[in-house]
Protein backbone atom coordinates (compact mmCIF):
# COMPACT_ATOMS: atom_id res chain seq x y z
CA UNK A 1 0.00 0.00 0.00
CA UNK A 2 1.56 3.37 -1.19
CA UNK A 3 0.17 6.72 -0.88
CA UNK A 4 -0.01 9.87 -3.01
CA UNK A 5 1.30 12.64 -1.14
CA UNK A 6 2.82 16.32 -3.29
CA UNK A 7 4.15 13.85 -5.62
CA UNK A 8 5.80 11.68 -2.90
CA UNK A 9 5.12 7.44 -2.33
CA UNK A 10 4.81 7.36 1.43
CA UNK A 11 5.75 3.34 2.34
CA UNK A 12 2.88 2.58 4.73
CA UNK A 13 4.00 -1.30 5.13
CA UNK A 14 7.55 0.22 5.75
CA UNK A 15 6.60 2.88 8.49
CA UNK A 16 4.74 0.13 10.70
CA UNK A 17 7.88 -2.07 10.31
CA UNK A 18 10.01 0.89 11.11
CA UNK A 19 7.67 1.59 14.25
CA UNK A 20 7.54 -1.81 15.31
CA UNK A 21 11.23 -2.30 14.98
CA UNK A 22 11.73 0.58 17.36
CA UNK A 23 8.86 -1.54 19.81
CA UNK A 24 10.07 -4.45 19.17
CA UNK A 25 12.92 -4.17 21.35
CA UNK A 26 12.04 -4.61 24.72
CA UNK A 27 11.00 -8.48 22.80
CA UNK A 28 14.31 -8.12 21.79
CA UNK A 29 15.84 -8.29 25.19
CA UNK A 30 14.07 -10.61 26.60
CA UNK A 31 14.80 -13.17 24.10
CA UNK A 32 18.61 -12.21 24.31
CA UNK A 33 18.29 -12.75 27.96
CA UNK A 34 16.27 -15.91 27.21
CA UNK A 35 19.47 -17.09 25.26
CA UNK A 36 21.37 -16.61 27.80
CA UNK A 37 19.63 -18.13 30.26
CA UNK A 38 19.32 -21.38 28.13
CA UNK A 39 23.30 -21.35 27.65
CA UNK A 40 23.89 -20.62 31.63
CA UNK A 41 21.00 -23.81 32.03
CA UNK A 42 23.35 -25.96 29.63
CA UNK A 43 26.67 -25.03 30.67
CA UNK A 44 25.61 -26.08 34.37
CA UNK A 45 24.05 -29.66 32.64
CA UNK A 46 28.06 -30.38 31.17
CA UNK A 47 29.26 -28.83 34.62
CA UNK A 48 27.25 -32.03 36.70
CA UNK A 49 28.33 -34.12 33.72
CA UNK A 50 31.57 -33.39 33.87
CA UNK A 51 31.58 -33.52 38.27
CA UNK A 52 29.93 -36.89 37.66
CA UNK A 53 32.33 -38.38 35.49
CA UNK A 54 35.29 -37.19 37.96
CA UNK A 55 33.45 -38.91 40.44
CA UNK A 56 33.00 -42.73 39.04
CA UNK A 57 36.93 -42.15 38.35
CA UNK A 58 37.53 -42.77 41.56
CA UNK A 59 35.33 -45.43 42.07
CA UNK A 60 37.43 -47.86 43.03
CA UNK A 61 39.60 -45.48 45.52
CA UNK A 62 37.15 -44.50 47.87
CA UNK A 63 36.75 -47.08 50.02
CA UNK A 64 39.11 -49.95 51.68
CA UNK A 65 37.70 -52.73 50.22
CA UNK A 66 38.14 -51.57 46.81
CA UNK A 67 41.96 -51.99 47.40
CA UNK A 68 41.46 -55.34 48.27
CA UNK A 69 41.50 -56.42 44.78
CA UNK A 70 43.14 -60.09 44.13
CA UNK A 71 43.99 -62.08 40.99
CA UNK A 72 44.63 -65.87 40.29
CA UNK A 73 46.58 -68.00 38.44
CA UNK A 74 47.35 -71.86 38.82
CA UNK A 75 50.02 -74.29 37.69
CA UNK A 76 47.83 -76.24 35.28
CA UNK A 77 48.05 -75.34 31.48
CA UNK A 78 45.50 -73.18 30.24
CA UNK A 79 44.23 -76.25 27.76
CA UNK A 80 44.02 -78.74 30.76
CA UNK A 81 42.26 -76.58 33.43
CA UNK A 82 39.93 -78.69 35.73
CA UNK A 83 38.92 -75.34 37.71
CA UNK A 84 39.03 -71.55 37.53
CA UNK A 85 38.14 -69.33 40.23
CA UNK A 86 37.50 -65.97 40.88
CA UNK A 87 38.14 -63.43 44.31
CA UNK A 88 36.80 -60.72 45.90
CA UNK A 89 37.70 -58.86 48.38
CA UNK A 90 37.51 -61.42 51.44
CA UNK A 91 39.98 -63.03 50.25
CA UNK A 92 43.78 -63.22 51.02
CA UNK A 93 47.05 -63.72 48.88
CA UNK A 94 48.27 -67.53 49.40
CA UNK A 95 48.95 -70.95 47.52
CA UNK A 96 46.39 -73.39 47.81
CA UNK A 97 46.25 -77.18 46.03
CA UNK A 98 42.79 -77.60 44.36
CA UNK A 99 42.06 -81.83 43.94
CA UNK A 100 38.84 -81.95 41.91
CA UNK A 101 38.02 -85.58 42.61
CA UNK A 102 34.52 -85.72 41.36
CA UNK A 103 31.99 -83.18 39.58
CA UNK A 104 28.69 -82.78 40.55
CA UNK A 105 25.99 -84.95 38.00
CA UNK A 106 22.47 -85.20 37.80
CA UNK A 107 19.84 -88.13 38.65
CA UNK A 108 18.95 -89.55 35.35
CA UNK A 109 16.73 -92.36 34.08
CA UNK A 110 15.74 -93.36 30.69
CA UNK A 111 13.47 -95.89 28.54
CA UNK A 112 14.47 -99.48 27.74
CA UNK A 113 12.07 -100.25 25.64
CA UNK A 114 12.23 -98.13 22.49
CA UNK A 115 9.60 -96.74 20.13
CA UNK A 116 9.15 -96.92 16.23
CA UNK A 117 8.56 -92.82 16.43
CA UNK A 118 7.71 -90.34 18.25
CA UNK A 119 4.17 -89.02 17.04
CA UNK A 120 2.46 -92.26 16.04
CA UNK A 121 2.92 -94.78 17.99
CA UNK A 122 0.74 -95.03 21.28
CA UNK A 123 0.97 -96.41 24.67
CA UNK A 124 -1.69 -98.63 25.45
CA UNK A 125 -4.09 -97.84 27.80
CA UNK A 126 -4.18 -98.27 31.66
CA UNK A 127 -0.46 -96.43 31.93
CA UNK A 128 0.22 -93.80 34.80
CA UNK A 129 3.81 -92.31 35.71
CA UNK A 130 4.34 -90.75 39.29
CA UNK A 131 7.60 -88.43 39.65
CA UNK A 132 9.09 -86.65 42.26
CA UNK A 133 12.47 -84.49 43.06
CA UNK A 134 11.89 -85.42 46.93
CA UNK A 135 10.24 -82.08 47.85
CA UNK A 136 7.03 -82.44 45.16
CA UNK A 137 5.94 -84.61 42.89
CA UNK A 138 3.61 -85.46 39.77
CA UNK A 139 0.65 -87.75 38.43
CA UNK A 140 0.04 -87.88 34.73
CA UNK A 141 -2.15 -90.29 33.11
CA UNK A 142 -0.46 -91.30 29.49
CA UNK A 143 -2.97 -93.83 28.18
CA UNK A 144 -2.73 -93.47 24.28
CA UNK A 145 -0.29 -90.66 24.42
CA UNK A 146 2.68 -90.68 21.69
CA UNK A 147 5.91 -90.80 23.05
CA UNK A 148 6.44 -86.91 22.57
CA UNK A 149 2.94 -86.08 23.99
CA UNK A 150 4.36 -88.23 26.44
CA UNK A 151 7.34 -85.87 26.87
CA UNK A 152 5.39 -82.86 26.98
CA UNK A 153 2.90 -83.55 29.72
CA UNK A 154 5.60 -84.20 32.32
CA UNK A 155 7.66 -81.11 31.32
CA UNK A 156 4.41 -79.02 31.71
CA UNK A 157 3.20 -80.95 34.65
CA UNK A 158 6.57 -80.20 36.22
CA UNK A 159 6.40 -76.63 35.73
CA UNK A 160 2.72 -76.77 36.99
CA UNK A 161 3.94 -78.67 40.25
CA UNK A 162 7.76 -77.21 40.64
CA UNK A 163 9.50 -80.82 40.17
CA UNK A 164 12.71 -80.67 39.58
CA UNK A 165 12.92 -82.94 36.34
CA UNK A 166 12.77 -82.68 32.40
CA UNK A 167 11.95 -85.02 29.54
CA UNK A 168 13.76 -85.56 26.71
CA UNK A 169 13.51 -87.68 23.94
CA UNK A 170 16.75 -89.56 22.27
CA UNK A 171 16.78 -91.00 18.92
CA UNK A 172 19.42 -94.10 18.32
CA UNK A 173 18.55 -94.82 15.14
CA UNK A 174 15.46 -94.19 12.58
CA UNK A 175 13.24 -96.44 14.15
CA UNK A 176 14.38 -96.37 17.87
CA UNK A 177 13.45 -93.68 20.25
CA UNK A 178 14.01 -93.47 24.29
CA UNK A 179 12.05 -91.29 26.57
CA UNK A 180 15.41 -89.63 29.04
CA UNK A 181 14.15 -88.13 32.69
CA UNK A 182 16.76 -85.81 34.00
CA UNK A 183 17.11 -84.11 37.12
CA UNK A 184 17.21 -80.04 36.68
CA UNK A 185 19.71 -80.08 39.29
CA UNK A 186 22.95 -81.86 39.67
CA UNK A 187 23.97 -83.65 43.17
CA UNK A 188 22.48 -86.22 45.80
CA UNK A 189 19.78 -84.38 47.37
CA UNK A 190 18.19 -83.87 44.10
CA UNK A 191 17.64 -87.32 43.05
CA UNK A 192 14.50 -87.55 41.72
CA UNK A 193 12.48 -91.38 41.85
CA UNK A 194 10.25 -92.68 39.07
CA UNK A 195 7.53 -95.51 39.50
CA UNK A 196 5.09 -96.28 36.31
CA UNK A 197 2.19 -98.54 36.85
CA UNK A 198 -0.05 -100.67 34.57
CA UNK A 199 0.95 -100.59 30.53
CA UNK A 200 3.94 -98.10 31.37
CA UNK A 201 5.97 -100.43 32.81
CA UNK A 202 6.73 -102.53 29.94
CA UNK A 203 6.08 -100.09 27.58
CA UNK A 204 8.23 -97.29 28.69
CA UNK A 205 10.63 -99.58 31.32
CA UNK A 206 11.90 -96.53 32.99
CA UNK A 207 15.11 -97.24 35.32
CA UNK A 208 17.99 -95.50 36.43
CA UNK A 209 20.82 -94.76 34.11
CA UNK A 210 23.27 -91.88 35.84
CA UNK A 211 23.30 -91.75 39.61
CA UNK A 212 23.30 -88.45 40.70
CA UNK A 213 26.89 -87.11 42.21
CA UNK A 214 27.76 -84.55 44.45
CA UNK A 215 30.96 -82.94 43.57
CA UNK A 216 34.21 -83.64 45.49
CA UNK A 217 37.23 -81.49 46.00
CA UNK A 218 40.12 -81.99 48.42
CA UNK A 219 41.97 -78.85 49.48
CA UNK A 220 45.55 -78.70 50.42
CA UNK A 221 45.14 -82.57 50.67
CA UNK A 222 43.38 -82.50 53.74
CA UNK A 223 40.61 -81.02 53.47
CA UNK A 224 36.99 -82.61 51.58
CA UNK A 225 34.75 -79.98 50.61
CA UNK A 226 31.27 -81.45 48.95
CA UNK A 227 28.74 -79.49 46.76
CA UNK A 228 25.54 -80.11 44.63
CA UNK A 229 26.77 -78.00 42.03
CA UNK A 230 30.14 -77.32 40.13
CA UNK A 231 30.39 -74.41 41.54
CA UNK A 232 31.53 -73.61 45.15
CA UNK A 233 31.46 -70.83 46.49
CA UNK A 234 33.60 -69.32 49.74
CA UNK A 235 34.89 -73.27 50.83
CA UNK A 236 37.90 -70.76 50.76
CA UNK A 237 37.22 -67.12 51.81
CA UNK A 238 36.45 -64.76 49.38
CA UNK A 239 37.28 -67.60 46.44
CA UNK A 240 34.48 -69.00 44.29
CA UNK A 241 35.64 -72.56 42.17
CA UNK A 242 34.37 -73.66 38.75
CA UNK A 243 35.05 -76.98 38.52
CA UNK A 244 35.14 -78.25 34.93
CA UNK A 245 36.31 -81.65 35.15
CA UNK A 246 38.14 -84.31 37.31
CA UNK A 247 41.62 -83.47 38.12
CA UNK A 248 44.61 -85.64 36.68
CA UNK A 249 46.76 -84.03 39.54
CA UNK A 250 46.30 -81.57 42.51
CA UNK A 251 47.21 -77.97 41.09
CA UNK A 252 47.72 -75.28 42.75
CA UNK A 253 45.63 -71.85 43.02
CA UNK A 254 47.99 -69.06 43.57
CA UNK A 255 46.32 -65.42 45.36
CA UNK A 256 48.21 -62.07 44.77
CA UNK A 257 46.87 -58.55 44.63
CA UNK A 258 46.75 -57.44 41.53
CA UNK A 259 48.15 -54.13 42.20
CA UNK A 260 48.22 -53.31 38.09
CA UNK A 261 44.22 -52.97 38.61
CA UNK A 262 44.98 -50.67 41.46
CA UNK A 263 47.50 -48.65 39.63
CA UNK A 264 45.09 -48.41 36.60
CA UNK A 265 42.51 -47.10 39.16
CA UNK A 266 44.71 -44.31 40.14
CA UNK A 267 45.58 -43.42 36.64
CA UNK A 268 42.01 -43.51 36.22
CA UNK A 269 41.82 -40.71 39.03
CA UNK A 270 44.68 -38.38 37.64
CA UNK A 271 43.09 -38.48 33.73
CA UNK A 272 39.45 -37.87 35.60
CA UNK A 273 40.71 -35.01 37.10
CA UNK A 274 42.03 -33.61 33.99
CA UNK A 275 39.09 -34.17 31.96
CA UNK A 276 37.35 -32.39 34.48
CA UNK A 277 39.63 -29.06 34.74
CA UNK A 278 39.74 -28.92 30.93
CA UNK A 279 35.65 -28.95 30.94
CA UNK A 280 35.63 -26.46 33.75
CA UNK A 281 38.37 -23.93 31.91
CA UNK A 282 35.80 -24.52 28.46
CA UNK A 283 32.79 -23.39 30.50
CA UNK A 284 34.24 -20.26 31.84
CA UNK A 285 34.17 -18.92 28.09
CA UNK A 286 31.54 -20.89 27.25
CA UNK A 287 28.05 -20.61 29.26
CA UNK A 288 29.36 -19.52 32.71
CA UNK A 289 31.57 -16.54 32.00
CA UNK A 290 31.76 -14.37 34.79
CA UNK A 291 30.28 -17.04 37.01
CA UNK A 292 32.30 -17.85 40.59
CA UNK A 293 30.91 -21.76 40.54
CA UNK A 294 33.59 -22.93 38.32
CA UNK A 295 36.63 -21.22 40.83
CA UNK A 296 34.62 -22.38 43.33
CA UNK A 297 34.26 -25.76 42.53
CA UNK A 298 38.20 -26.12 41.24
CA UNK A 299 39.27 -24.71 44.55
CA UNK A 300 37.33 -27.20 46.27
CA UNK A 301 39.30 -29.77 44.61
CA UNK A 302 42.62 -28.73 44.59
CA UNK A 303 42.58 -27.70 48.98
CA UNK A 304 41.70 -31.54 48.83
CA UNK A 305 44.40 -32.67 46.86
CA UNK A 306 47.10 -30.12 48.81
CA UNK A 307 45.32 -31.12 52.49
CA UNK A 308 47.02 -33.93 54.35
CA UNK A 309 45.08 -36.89 55.04
CA UNK A 310 46.32 -36.87 59.15
CA UNK A 311 47.06 -40.14 58.99
CA UNK A 312 49.72 -42.08 61.21
CA UNK A 313 50.99 -43.71 58.02
CA UNK A 314 53.77 -43.22 55.32
CA UNK A 315 52.12 -41.18 53.02
CA UNK A 316 49.41 -38.38 53.71
CA UNK A 317 49.67 -36.45 50.65
CA UNK A 318 49.43 -37.38 46.97
CA UNK A 319 53.43 -35.83 46.15
CA UNK A 320 54.30 -38.47 48.25
CA UNK A 321 52.85 -41.25 46.07
CA UNK A 322 53.66 -40.02 42.16
CA UNK A 323 50.92 -37.33 42.25
CA UNK A 324 51.35 -33.45 41.61
CA UNK A 325 50.14 -30.48 40.03
CA UNK A 326 51.97 -28.81 36.70
CA UNK A 327 52.43 -25.53 37.61
CA UNK A 328 51.44 -24.18 34.09
CA UNK A 329 48.86 -26.07 33.07
CA UNK A 330 47.34 -26.93 36.63
CA UNK A 331 46.95 -30.83 35.45
CA UNK A 332 47.98 -33.76 37.45
CA UNK A 333 50.68 -35.77 36.66
CA UNK A 334 51.68 -39.02 37.68
CA UNK A 335 55.16 -40.50 37.98
CA UNK A 336 54.58 -43.97 37.54
CA UNK A 337 57.80 -44.83 38.95
CA UNK A 338 57.52 -43.71 42.32
CA UNK A 339 53.89 -44.68 42.58
CA UNK A 340 55.87 -48.15 42.21
CA UNK A 341 58.17 -47.38 45.00
CA UNK A 342 55.30 -46.52 47.41
CA UNK A 343 53.57 -49.54 46.45
CA UNK A 344 56.55 -51.67 47.79
CA UNK A 345 56.90 -50.02 50.33
CA UNK A 346 53.79 -49.86 52.35
CA UNK A 347 50.56 -51.04 49.99
CA UNK A 348 48.13 -50.61 53.09
CA UNK A 349 49.59 -46.79 53.45
CA UNK A 350 48.71 -46.13 49.93
CA UNK A 351 45.03 -47.51 50.93
CA UNK A 352 44.75 -45.55 53.69
CA UNK A 353 45.35 -42.00 51.60
CA UNK A 354 43.00 -42.54 49.09
CA UNK A 355 39.84 -44.57 51.25
CA UNK A 356 40.09 -44.12 55.01
CA UNK A 357 37.07 -43.21 55.95
CA UNK A 358 36.53 -39.17 56.84
CA UNK A 359 40.36 -38.75 56.23
CA UNK A 360 41.24 -40.86 52.53
CA UNK A 361 41.42 -38.16 49.38
CA UNK A 362 38.77 -39.77 47.32
CA UNK A 363 36.79 -40.33 50.45
CA UNK A 364 36.43 -36.71 51.05
CA UNK A 365 36.78 -36.06 47.48
CA UNK A 366 33.64 -38.14 46.55
CA UNK A 367 31.55 -36.66 49.69
CA UNK A 368 32.35 -33.00 47.81
CA UNK A 369 31.10 -34.60 44.96
CA UNK A 370 27.71 -35.63 46.24
CA UNK A 371 27.56 -32.27 47.85
CA UNK A 372 27.75 -30.87 44.04
CA UNK A 373 25.44 -33.77 42.72
CA UNK A 374 22.45 -34.09 45.27
CA UNK A 375 18.82 -33.66 44.92
CA UNK A 376 19.59 -30.35 46.79
CA UNK A 377 23.10 -29.31 46.18
CA UNK A 378 24.59 -25.96 44.32
CA UNK A 379 24.23 -26.82 40.51
CA UNK A 380 20.35 -28.38 41.24
CA UNK A 381 19.69 -24.90 42.60
CA UNK A 382 21.00 -23.00 40.49
CA UNK A 383 19.78 -24.75 37.45
CA UNK A 384 15.99 -24.90 38.89
CA UNK A 385 16.13 -21.09 39.55
CA UNK A 386 17.10 -20.54 35.68
CA UNK A 387 14.59 -22.28 35.22
CA UNK A 388 12.26 -20.75 36.95
CA UNK A 389 13.97 -17.12 34.95
CA UNK A 390 13.09 -18.96 31.88
CA UNK A 391 9.87 -19.54 32.56
CA UNK A 392 9.07 -16.18 34.00
CA UNK A 393 10.79 -14.78 30.74
CA UNK A 394 8.87 -16.59 28.50
CA UNK A 395 5.22 -15.30 30.32
CA UNK A 396 6.67 -11.84 29.63
CA UNK A 397 7.39 -12.73 26.18
CA UNK A 398 3.92 -13.87 25.54
CA UNK A 399 3.01 -10.45 26.87
CA UNK A 400 4.98 -8.64 25.02
CA UNK A 401 4.22 -10.63 22.06
CA UNK A 402 0.42 -9.70 22.28
CA UNK A 403 0.69 -5.79 23.47
CA UNK A 404 3.31 -5.64 19.85
CA UNK A 405 0.35 -7.63 17.99
CA UNK A 406 -2.42 -4.71 19.30
CA UNK A 407 0.15 -1.92 18.74
CA UNK A 408 0.80 -3.19 14.93
CA UNK A 409 -3.29 -3.40 15.00
CA UNK A 410 -3.27 0.33 15.68
CA UNK A 411 -0.58 1.40 13.72
CA UNK A 412 -1.88 -0.26 10.40
CA UNK A 413 -5.62 1.31 11.25
CA UNK A 414 -4.17 4.90 11.57
CA UNK A 415 -2.27 4.70 8.21
CA UNK A 416 -5.30 3.13 6.96
CA UNK A 417 -7.13 6.03 7.86
CA UNK A 418 -4.69 8.56 6.84
CA UNK A 419 -4.39 6.78 3.75
CA UNK A 420 -8.22 7.19 2.88
CA UNK A 421 -7.97 10.88 3.58
CA UNK A 422 -5.18 11.68 1.15
CA UNK A 423 -6.69 9.73 -1.41
CA UNK A 424 -9.94 11.75 -0.72
CA UNK A 425 -7.87 14.83 -0.65
CA UNK A 426 -5.70 13.64 -4.45
CA UNK A 427 -9.17 13.11 -5.96
CA UNK A 428 -10.99 17.03 -4.80
CA UNK A 429 -7.70 18.53 -5.85
CA UNK A 430 -7.78 16.67 -9.08
CA UNK A 431 -11.28 17.34 -9.45
CA UNK A 432 -10.56 21.34 -8.57
CA UNK A 433 -7.47 21.32 -10.79
CA UNK A 434 -10.15 19.96 -13.98
CA UNK A 435 -12.41 22.63 -13.41
CA UNK A 436 -10.54 25.63 -13.24
CA UNK A 437 -8.51 24.15 -16.04
CA UNK A 438 -12.15 25.06 -18.01
CA UNK A 439 -12.78 27.92 -16.96
CA UNK A 440 -11.68 30.81 -18.97
CA UNK A 441 -8.71 32.68 -18.38
CA UNK A 442 -7.22 29.15 -17.24
CA UNK A 443 -5.23 26.46 -18.76
CA UNK A 444 -5.19 28.77 -21.63
CA UNK A 445 -8.63 29.28 -22.42
CA UNK A 446 -9.96 32.15 -23.89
Amino acid sequence: MALALGGVNLDVQGLVSQLMEVESRPLQRLQAKENEYQSQLSAFGRLKSALSAFQTSMGNLGSLDKFEVYKTSTSESSTDQSFTATVDSNASPGVFSIDVQNLARANKFGSTSAFADTDTTTISTNAFLDIGDGTNSLSIDINGMTLAQVRDKINQAAESNDVGVSASIIQESSSSFQLVLSATDTGLANQISVTSTGDAVTQLDLSEKQTALDATVLVDNAYTITSATNNIDDAISGISLNLLKKSSAPADLIVERDIEAVKKSIGSFVSGFNTLLSTLNALKKDGLEGDSITNSVLSAIRNEFNSSAGLNTAFNYLSEVGITSNAKTGKLELDSEKLDKAVAQDYEAISQLFANDNKGIAFRLEEKMNDYLSFDGLIKTRQEGLRARIDYNGDEQFRMEYRLEQIEARFLKQFSALDSIISQSNNTSAYLSQQLANLPGFGGKK
